[in-house]
């Protein structure tokens, strides 16, 4: 993001002021010069609620609410795996698995802060996002061909490169790696475990499918990249709103964020708690709170695919056989592919599911990896000292600001914001969903970030529908996703 960006100090916007969305064309067609590379690196982080007061509790109290998260104690041995299709307590019937590394993809496509201090206090102001606040794929594309001509393939620049392993316990077909296993990608948080590395080797493969179908349409070769490029970010810019947001947030509130036109079927923001000046930030109530959802969603095992057992998603201890779990940072292990009908509604498979959003993590979270975590502390805890040292206000105080303040859920004094919204969803939905206030903060930021980026769809064609095909015409799911992109 560039430097030239909203000044934090803005604020919230006035209640039901709607996003101007500037230059709406119609239905863009290929290669137009109405859709611009992105030309922004870095931005800043920022408050929605700079009124309020920062929430500083103890250490002592935060180590007792991470730890009454927990369903073991940390550091003992995590229960043998259940057998494929067993049913799980905290299990989400609404959420198939897959959502939940869609939701961390998304993240690492729009956040990245290498810079701040986790146990002092740090100024949001001040720390760089080194991710384009936009859900412009920069995560996979890095700054492009010319730039980073690596993470390209060098027979054909217009297509991204695609690794492929020469060891005999390797799984042929991989990300790209360099000679000590490690990806050549737009962003190596994307290599952290072998689902979210097989989902980023999937957007690879779809945007090479667009290059062969924009071919095949006979694009200009010059242009070929560019409109390959275009229906890789407008087709993924849809399933982060119509398919991933409106199953966290719900369609009601995601319909309140991003309002449709019945008549023309065109869209706009609105917005009433996430505003900017010149370009969007991100917003400490989001990356530090309430987008850390998917923390409780966490399954302890996975399935990757019918021929092998329940693996656990991490073991806590240095010595565990790599055979055993899915931490990634390494080539993927033979036979390893994963099936993704096991993690999507593909074909009417019935796929793993999801855990519940609630004040439940999964036990593996209860003591992270040295690799992860030097001091080997619990994700909970992480968490929650992730927020207090960006200075986000408790929950009671910002659900109070957004008039979604309740008094059913069970909490006394103030609570750090996080766990507030993690206990407003177990309330409001079971679990289900996030509740009102969560889903709100979610649903702005994320259609705010789509109003804000000059190369969506939202901005060039608010009346575009996907153009690839889909199960359901008009519409377009990551089951539709990983169908063209060739993996399903």
């Amino acid at each position: 993001m560039a430097g030239n960006t909203l000044d934090p100090g803005d604020g919230p916007a006035v209640p039901g002021a709607a996003v101007p969305l500037g230059n709406h064309g119609a239905s863009s067609s290929r290669g137009l010069a109405s859709v611009p590379r992105s030309s922004v690196e870095r931005g800043r982080y920022g408050r929605m609620f700079r009124q309020l007061r920062p929430f500083v509790p103890h250490d002592a109290t935060l180590n007792k609410l991470a730890l009454s998260m927990l369903p073991w104690p940390p550091g003992s041995p995590p229960p043998a795996p259940a057998a494929p299709g067993t049913p799980q307590p905290g299990e989400n019937p609404d959420i198939p698995a897959g959502y939940t590394y869609l939701g961390q993809f998304v993240d690492h496509d729009i956040t990245f802060d290498p810079t701040s201090v986790l146990m002092r206090r740090n100024d949001p102001d001040a720390i760089v996002d080194y991710r384009t606040p936009r859900f412009d794929l920069d995560s996979i594309y890095g700054s492009g061909p010319d730039d980073q001509p690596f993470l390209y393939d060098r027979d054909d620049p217009a297509k991204l490169l695609i690794g492929h392993n020469r060891g005999r316990g390797e799984e042929p077909e991989d990300l790209p790696r360099n000679a000590q296993g490690r990806a050549l990608i737009g962003d190596p948080r994307n290599d952290v475990h072998v689902i979210l590395s097989q989902l980023t080797l999937a957007v690879l493969r779809f945007h090479n499918a667009a290059v062969d179908l924009a071919r095949s349409q006979h694009v200009a070769e010059p242009e070929v990249f560019a409109e390959a490029q275009r229906l890789t970010r407008w087709h993924y810019q849809w399933v982060v709103v119509e398919d991933f947001l409106a199953r966290i947030a719900g369609p009601e509130v995601l319909r309140k964020a991003l309002v449709v036109d019945p008549a023309t079927g065109s869209r706009r923001a609105d917005l009433r708690f996430y505003a900017w000046k010149n370009d969007p930030f991100m917003p400490v109530e989001f990356s530090a709170a309430a987008y850390r959802f998917g923390h409780s969603q966490i399954r302890a095992t996975y399935v990757l695919n019918p021929k092998l057992p329940p693996l656990h998603i991490m073991l806590p201890f240095d010595n565990a056989d790599p055979l055993e779990h899915l931490t990634g940072f390494r080539p993927l292990p033979k036979g390893w592919r994963i099936s993704w009908d096991l993690y999507f509604t593909i074909g009417g498979s019935t796929p793993q599911l999801s855990r519940r959003i609630d004040t439940k993590v999964t036990g593996p979270l209860g003591r992270l990896p040295s690799s992860i975590d030097p001091e080997q502390r619990a994700m909970a805890l992480l968490d929650m000292l992730r927020g207090r040292a960006l200075g986000v206000p408790s929950g009671e105080a910002v659900a109070a600001a957004m008039g979604t303040a309740r008094h059913d859920l069970g909490l006394r004094g103030q609570t750090p914001l996080w766990y507030y919204l993690l206990r407003e969803a177990e309330v409001d939905s079971g679990g289900l969903r996030l509740g009102p206030t969560g889903a709100t903060i979610v649903a702005e930021v994320l259609v705010g970030l789509l109003a804000g980026d000059p190369s969506s769809f939202l901005r060039v064609a608010p009346t575009w529908a996907p153009e690839l095909p889909s199960s359901t015409p008009g519409q377009f799911t990551m089951a539709d996703f990983l169908h063209f992109a060739g993996v399903a």
